[in-house]
């Protein structure tokens, strides 16, 4: 792939939603260089689905549905909408210009060299422990059938599989995807399907259930625990959406991205959407949601209770393979992040390493090793308190990780409005404004989670907040001063626009 991208000009939008003319700005982009275009609209929207429906839906959901009750549907229904908007403004970004370092290259394009390299070094934070995490998900999922395997041994198992994955070309990583995500929408809309059922038949069918609507009302109300647990669970609730946003890293590798990237936006958006929003309403009608924790799968302990035999176990397999596919697709994405930045000279150069068939194997290596140190936490304070520990340090990663996009899409806006970038037909509704209005929202949910005097441990989220900036910050004037300005990790000249 060419390391130049050029900005769309002005003309009537073809039905791909690019206005080819002119072109009246140019970026060159190295981070883009030795990728090959290989992924097709279905790989792409997979890989999406693959990374936001994974342990934040089939184990983390547990613990939520505890803490907030039913009244969780409203949580994830407010997230929905600024995940909604921030796909559209990602789309925006992708139509105009597709590139395996999808933010971090529209944040230096857009914003400055040292806010990319804080979104950029922060969003491989995020990667790193989002693959703890689940492979600690992972190691708590194959206790259902082997209690007494101590958790690492099945979370080292997944991640050199998961290693291995990453190893093979686009293409093939693509084929992988598809069928662990197939795994995983049909067993979610078998299960909505069957819960539905077992709510309005299981009795007259003589089935073995708890199930009732007034659960949605019984034992305290929709929000049995108050309303103030349903916003501190938001920070929860961005983790289960988080890796929506591999959809537009993936755009640097796909066939057609001006023609997929719009398709894959709408569907994944929708379709996850459902998924979760479905999920919480059907499980606190199969049982009260006091009966739900973080120990194992929510949807474990619904099916469990209905006295089906191996019904259970299916579902905890299901569940299994989409810990395992989450991991895939968070480390997918976060190698091509820590790539593009040592392409552009703010990581190490040993990061910018290709192989012949276009695999960024210096990048993985980096991130595979981190994350086997990573496991040092599952062997040491077990495999259900890993899982937790990672998420709550997770969050902050994610909210910065969006604010970036928000960010940037007001600058290319405000490029477009000066008129030295044309606009492309798929347009972030509202913008500005939705703009500013979704970055008042994260604003919020990061208040709400720094600032929870309840917790003995509030303090915690400031502090990897605060460590991240300053740390960062101070690799950002390392990485500048070992190198001349704008060249990139080849030391050929980088083209800023």
């Amino acid at each position: 792939m060419s390391s130049k991208r050029t900005a769309l000009g002005h003309g009537p939008p073809q039905a791909d939603g690019l206005a080819p003319a002119e072109a009246l700005s140019e970026y060159a982009e190295p981070g883009d260089d030795g990728f090959r275009q290989t992924l097709s609209n279905l790989q792409i929207q997979m890989i999406a689905i693959g990374g936001a429906v994974g342990v934040g839906l089939f184990l983390g959901l547990g613990e939520r549905l505890r803490t907030a009750g039913p009244g969780l549907v409203f949580s994830y229904l407010v997230v929905s909408v600024v995940v909604y908007l921030l796909m559209r403004a990602l789309g925006e970004l992708v139509v105009y210009r597709p590139t395996t370092g999808a933010f971090v290259s529209y944040a230096r394009e857009f914003v400055g060299p040292r806010f990319a390299h804080l979104t950029g070094w922060i969003y491989v934070t995020l990667g790193s422990l989002a693959a703890v995490a689940e492979t600690a998900a992972v190691a708590v999922y194959a206790g259902y059938w082997f209690p007494d395997l101590p958790g690492w041994v099945p979370s080292v198992l997944a991640l050199c599989l998961i290693a291995g994955s990453n190893l093979l070309t686009a293409r093939a990583f693509g084929f992988i995807e598809v069928a662990a995500s197939s795994v995983k929408i049909a067993a979610i809309v078998l299960f909505l399907a069957a819960g539905v059922l077992v709510i309005a038949f299981g009795d007259a069918a003589g089935v073995r259930n708890e199930a009732s609507v007034t659960h949605l009302w019984a034992d305290g109300g929709l929000f049995p625990n108050g309303v103030w647990p349903a916003v501190i669970v938001m920070q929860a609730v961005v983790f289960s959406y988080s890796a929506i946003e591999i959809a537009g890293i993936s755009a640097g590798e796909a066939k057609d991205p001006g023609g997929a990237m719009p398709k894959a936006i709408r569907s994944v958006v929708l379709r996850i959407g459902v998924f979760y929003l479905g999920s919480i309403v059907v499980l606190s009608m199969l049982l009260p949601t006091r009966r739900y924790s973080g120990a194992e799968s929510p949807f474990v302990t619904a099916l469990g209770s209905l006295g089906i035999p191996y019904l259970g176990g299916i579902m905890n397999f299901v569940v299994l393979t989409a810990a395992i596919s989450g991991v895939n697709a968070t480390l997918y994405a976060s190698v091509r992040m820590l790539r593009n930045l040592a392409a552009n000279g703010t990581a190490p150069r040993a990061a910018a390493r290709m192989t012949k068939n276009g695999v960024p194997v210096g990048a993985l290596l980096g991130i595979g090793t981190f994350c086997l140190a990573g496991l040092l936490l599952i062997f040491f304070a077990g495999a259900g308190n890993a899982f937790e520990i990672t998420l709550h340090a997770c969050a902050v990663c994610i909210l910065f990780g969006w604010v970036a996009i928000f960010v940037s899409h007001l600058g290319f806006r405000r490029e477009v409005a000066a008129g030295r970038i044309a606009p492309v037909a798929f347009r972030m509704p509202g913008a500005p404004w939705t703009d500013w209005l979704c970055l008042a929202a994260l604003a919020a949910v990061f208040a709400a989670m720094v600032f929870d005097f309840s917790q003995p441990t509030w303090y915690y989220s400031l502090f990897a907040a605060v460590a991240l900036l300053v740390v960062h910050n101070l690799t950002y004037e390392i990485a500048t001063r070992r190198r001349t300005p704008h060249d990139s990790a080849d030391g050929a000249p980088a083209e800023p626009r």
